[in-house]
């Protein structure tokens, strides 16, 4: 095979964010001469590794983009309360000016490229460091030709795939494209007379946009599956091609390249296919390709595609070093020792002569490893160190040996003279095999190191089983940061940094969490936070180290309270389960970006899926924070049980806390049985639960490890169905309930230790029906009233024509001032009332949309008949009537009215002028949100998309399930929608004025989290603040303190949100809570929760004065309803204003008898 680096590659010297490549040059062919292209086939003229007498082969191809969203992640489409409306028109983002999309600078060939955008342009500047007489031979994407409206002036065709353009007397090319044609990268050679410039075989490249994940991931694995000439050369050479493009399309794309190289690295995929190679080819290759994915370790734009670039570092060779040393060293040995080769005389050594011909066309990092075991068995003499070695330190086996093209068949023969030689030699494949081995990275760093970080090195080398080296192991890396992290840096002390984050994690995880003290497992989370923050650019992880730097006795500012105090306690487990989270989440996101590559290699390629089915688990296992994940189960439990915490959660218990019995079944999550009934009692254990499922027909406990909200809409539906829900927390309780899976069992509540205990259940649960828990109440809907108002203000409100929410809040603001409450916010609201939907269903324009949800609705009973879910047909009544319907225009004209007398928008104008119908959103200061058009935030196409969208929740799966399970006709169902206005609250609450989970009259309880109100009605992973007060106490007791990843917050701009208001729900017998959606205009805004610096985790003194007017505030809204106990949703506003956005009658206390 021939390789075109016939110049020595300059080394990388990059500024800013410029970075650098290498290339290689070589000589035109002659017409007719065979070059070897890197698929293994011979061509005349033409090639990857030749100049273009035609446009280069560079590949071509279309794969899948197995993009899955990260397990449990929560950050991307919102759940059913608060998502957004989808943009009514095609939007766009603002324009700020020129944007530097890169800079490189290719030494060897003296050429500085920008690539930017600029508008709707993109520009690339090329621009020769000396002006000189040298041609851009170039092409689009993978070598299509390039639109004409980019050529510059002077341009040529080439042929039909590249156009040729001369570099000015300046020196430089500059080459635009508008947005509509421009290509995803441009891709180039380099004439200069008689002579090709290739970037050593691989092309020069400059990404313009992120390409489809289609337009390079085939190409590779077509390569690895179908090529009958393949070389581990061959695959770093592509890996380099396309690694521009993977960076580009961002984690996703690297995570393609990362599981290559682990695939690669491991020996699933093959190193020897019909094709060998020289020992400087791999050995430059391997520098090469180190040098580029290192280079994408330091630069990459997203902080997870640094993470691959590194991972993917972490199994590559180090290459570099002198090829022909391995070469040529294996032949000084063999003749200074008498060792016959070839037709020289001397020693037979078969084994020798086999070796040689391997390390002559295709050494690999096996041959380090074939080393080693050699010279275990030249001290020892025994065959069997041969054979452990080569299994130990590479996966080799004989049969892998003979299978290779040029095989190692023979035993080798006892020559322990040939120790000190092969001890040499050793070290001579090392430098250019061993990669991230600690000693080689070590000495080859040296030399860029200062006399301290130099001698700190070695200083763990010398002790490094000492207790002590993990927490020197970071200190020597936030050193090494500073240097392996500056452009142009040299790549070994990357592999150094790499080299002692993995010694340090193997130590820790000798170390069993389980025999270490609590103060000390505090200290090793803390060391393994400060580790991993070297490498993990994360905000999330960022906030959670800075808070628990507060946990440690050495802390300026320590958590408040006694340490291992309750409150002290409460805080730490905050911190821990805030922790735990974030490690989830970054853990869960890794899984989903590499596994769905490993599957994809698994069928191209056809490996045993033994090799890939746990690739994804191996890969997070192997991750520093996983040692955070393992001392952090030890640590929660010591924690839980300082604070006065249970083992167990109980959330929902039926009156009086007897024991339910049941058959126990075993579930994934809560959600793989939706649409499922039990036709005898079940405890079912479902390991994970979102809070947005129902619980099935039949189920009379719902035991579950995920973390619950208790004033979660799933917690209040479980309690109106009268099931024990509850949390378990200790591994072991959970596995005796695992043990009992299939068996009729008992769920005791015991309350002296706060346990969920597996009991034998009484013989009368042997014999009995399911049904669910207690029979439903028998539930007769209110039948609307007609009316001819498409809109109704709130002094309009009355039963009959809005729902329940609407009618609440309006005898809200109306009894307020009576009963204390005059300084409580209700946001300003309107409403559609009941009867709406069904007559725009009528009206004009809508005459085929009405006939096909009439068709859908008759399938969907048709379905149902069966016994099925029908989940196309209640899919497509959703988008049918979200996304079909048309609005009257004298809905229109009465919506506007009404909310501009409300106050919701400027002026009926504002809705209903001709420039509104087309209108989406207005500018927006923050260059992160779209510049969509001038109708403002709250333009009407965004206004009754929500509307619409609110209608469409009817037949969500959950709703239509609870409706069939309370016997509700579909015909009785009538949706109005509370059009209300949103407070951008700091804190969200939900208030029970007497203890739904104890049944204790009087006794408030309320939830706490930080942001907007879905984090905690929608159960999203962690705790909120959970606090009690009893009648007549004087301050509040504290259950848990806040330990959620997420807070939701509102856009910036004032916005609106669109609330169902059904006839079905909020009801005194029938609460339906979170069963059908409410909609904001603009999506609410993700961000991580900051914790360490939260008044409700570290302020005392503020959150207890937060905590006692949100107890006063609980009476005050039940005072306003006649002493009914209330369940209260509402927020703090940015002044600490307090607001009610919903209060209805708690179902739970409130059944008829």
């Amino acid at each position: 095979m021939m390789l075109p680096a016939q110049r020595v590659p300059t080394g990388q010297k990059s500024v800013g964010n410029i970075r650098n490549s290498r290339s290689g040059v070589v000589a035109r062919p002659a017409r007719g001469q065979a070059v070897t292209d890197r698929n293994g086939t011979v061509e005349a003229g033409s090639g990857r590794h030749a100049a273009p007498s035609s446009t280069p082969r560079v590949g071509s191809g279309n794969w899948l983009t197995p993009g899955l969203p990260p397990r449990g992640a929560r950050v991307g489409p919102l759940p059913a309360l608060l998502t957004a409306a989808p943009a009514a028109v095609a939007t766009k983002r603002k324009t700020k000016g020129p944007k530097v999309l890169s800079e490189t600078k290719w030494d060897d060939v003296g050429l500085y490229c920008k690539a930017e955008q600029i508008g709707d342009t993109y520009k690339l500047a090329l621009r020769l460091d000396s002006p000189r007489n040298l041609t851009l031979h170039w092409a689009v994407n993978d070598w299509n030709l390039p639109p004409q409206a980019a050529w510059p002036a002077g341009t040529r065709q080439a042929d039909d795939k590249a156009c040729q353009t001369q570099f000015g007397g300046d020196g430089a090319i500059e080459i635009t494209f508008p947005d509509d044609v421009c290509p995803n990268r441009i891709i180039f050679v380099l004439k200069e007379a008689e002579v090709w410039h290739n970037n050593a075989g691989a092309n020069y490249a400059v990404q313009l946009k992120a390409p489809p994940m289609d337009s390079f991931v085939q190409k590779i694995l077509d390569a690895e599956g179908k090529n009958s000439h393949w070389s581990l050369v061959q695959r770093l050479m592509l890996a380099t091609e396309v690694l521009d493009a993977a960076d580009a399309a961002g984690p996703a794309g690297m995570a393609l390249v990362f599981t290559l190289l682990r695939l690669s690295s491991t020996r699933v995929l093959d190193w020897y296919r019909n094709a060998n190679f020289q020992p400087k080819d791999i050995a430059s290759m391997q520098k090469y390709a180190g040098e580029r994915i290192g280079d994408k370790a330091r630069t990459a734009a997203d902080p997870m595609s640094k993470l691959l670039a590194r991972g993917a570092v972490a199994g590559l060779p180090r290459g570099g070093g002198n090829g022909d040393e391995i070469r040529m060293g294996i032949l000084h040995i063999m003749r200074g020792n008498g060792i016959k080769e070839g037709h020289r005389p001397g020693h037979d050594e078969p084994f020798l002569e086999q070796w040689h011909q391997k390390l002559h066309t295709a050494t690999s990092p096996d041959d380090v490893t074939i080393c080693e075991a050699y010279l275990a068995f030249l001290h020892s003499g025994n065959h069997d160190d041969y054979w452990r070695v080569l299994w130990d330190n590479g996966r080799l086996t004989r049969e892998k040996m003979e299978s290779w093209s040029k095989p190692i068949k023979a035993w080798p023969h006892h020559l322990p003279h040939l120790i000190g030689p092969f001890q040499g030699y050793l070290w001579t494949l090392k430098t250019t095999h061993s990669g991230a081995d600690l000693d080689t990275a070590a000495e080859m760093a040296k030399g860029f190191m200062d006399e301290g970080l130099r001698w700190t090195v070695f200083d763990i080398l010398a002790h490094r089983n000492e207790w002590w080296v993990p927490g020197k192991i970071v200190e020597a890396r936030q050193g090494l940061a500073h240097l392996w992290k500056q452009p142009g840096s040299s790549r070994d002390l990357l592999l150094l940094d790499i080299a002692l984050e993995s010694w340090s994690r193997t130590l820790l995880e000798r170390t069993d969490p389980r025999s270490v003290g609590r103060d000390d497992l505090i200290e090793m989370v803390a060391m393994v936070l400060r580790g991993a923050l070297i490498t993990h650019e994360f905000e999330d992880l960022q906030q959670c180290a800075a808070l628990w730097e507060r946990l440690r006795p050495s802390s300026g500012h320590p958590l408040p309270g006694e340490r291992w105090g309750r409150e002290w306690s409460l805080a730490a487990l905050a911190a821990a389960e805030r922790l735990s989270l974030a490690v989830t989440a970054h853990m869960d996101t890794l899984y989903s970006l590499v596994q769905p590559h490993a599957d994809a290699f698994r069928e191209a390629c056809r490996l045993d899926p033994q090799y890939t089915m746990n690739f994804g688990e191996e890969v997070v296992r192997g991750q520093p924070l996983f040692s955070a994940a393992q001392i952090l189960g030890a640590l929660e439990p010591q924690l839980r049980s300082a604070s006065g915490g249970a083992p167990w959660q109980v959330v929902s218990q039926p009156g009086g806390g007897e024991a339910v019995s049941g058959t126990v079944v075993a579930v994934g999550a809560l959600a793989e049985v939706q649409g499922s009934s039990y036709d005898v009692p079940t405890v079912l254990l479902a390991a994970s639960l979102t809070g947005v499922e129902d619980i099935p027909p039949g189920v009379v406990a719902v035991l579950t490890k995920s973390t619950t909200d208790v004033l979660s809409h799933l917690s209040i539906r479980a309690r109106s169905q009268r099931v024990l829900l509850a949390t378990c927390f200790d591994d072991g309780a959970w596995a005796e309930w695992q043990s009992c899976v299939g068996k009729l069992t008992a769920a005791a509540i015991d309350p002296a230790v706060g346990a969920v205990m597996p009991t034998d259940a009484p013989a009368a649960a042997a014999s009995s029906t399911a049904n669910g828990g207690a029979a439903p109440p028998k539930i007769q809907l209110q039948r609307p009233e007609q009316t001819s108002s498409w809109a109704v203000g709130e002094s309009s409100f009355r039963s009959g024509l809005v729902g329940a929410k609407a009618l609440n809040l309006h005898t809200l603001r109306q009894k307020l001032s009576a009963v204390g409450g005059a300084d409580v916010g209700v946001p300003a609201s309107v409403s559609l009332p009941f009867g709406t939907f069904e007559r725009v269903l009528a009206a004009e324009g809508n005459g085929a949309t009405a006939a096909e949800v009439g068709r859908l609705t008759a399938a969907a009973a048709a379905g149902a008949a069966g016994g099925a879910l029908p989940k196309e047909e209640l899919e497509a009544l959703r988008r049918v009537v979200a996304e079909e319907l048309i609005a009257p225009p004298a809905l229109v004209a009465e919506l506007a009215s009404a909310a501009a007398a409300a106050g919701l928008i400027p002026s009926a104008d504002h809705w209903t002028s001709p420039s509104a119908a087309g209108a989406q959103s207005g500018p927006s200061d923050d260059e992160d949100e779209p510049d969509l058009g001038p109708g403002g935030p709250m333009a009407w196409p965004a206004v009754w998309s929500a509307v619409c969208r609110v209608w469409a929740s009817k037949w969500t799966d959950r709703a239509w399930l609870s409706r069939r399970a309370m016997a509700i006709r579909e015909e009785e169902l009538y949706m109005s929608v509370l059009l209300q206005q949103v407070v951008p609250f700091r804190y969200a609450f939900v208030l029970h004025t007497s203890n739904p989970v104890t049944h204790t009259p009087g006794e408030l309880l309320g939830e706490v989290v930080v942001g907007m109100g879905e984090t905690l009605v929608g159960n999203y992973p962690g705790r909120a603040l959970g606090f009690t007060q009893a009648q007549g106490a004087a301050a509040p007791q504290l259950i848990s303190l806040p330990s959620k990843r997420i807070a939701l917050h509102a856009p910036a701009h004032a916005t609106l949100i669109a609330r169902s208001d059904a006839n079905a729900e909020d009801l005194e017998q029938y609460a339906a809570a979170g069963l059908y959606d409410s909609v904001t205009l603009q999506p609410l805004i993700a961000r991580p929760v900051d914790l360490a610096h939260e008044p409700l985790l570290g302020d005392p003194a503020a959150r207890g004065s937060l905590l006692g007017s949100l107890a006063g505030l609980g009476r005050t809204v039940a005072a306003a309803f006649g002493g009914r106990d209330q369940d209260v949703e509402g927020g703090v506003g940015p002044d600490g204003k307090l607001y009610v956005v919903q209060a209805r009658p708690q179902v739970e206390l409130h059944v008829p008898k």
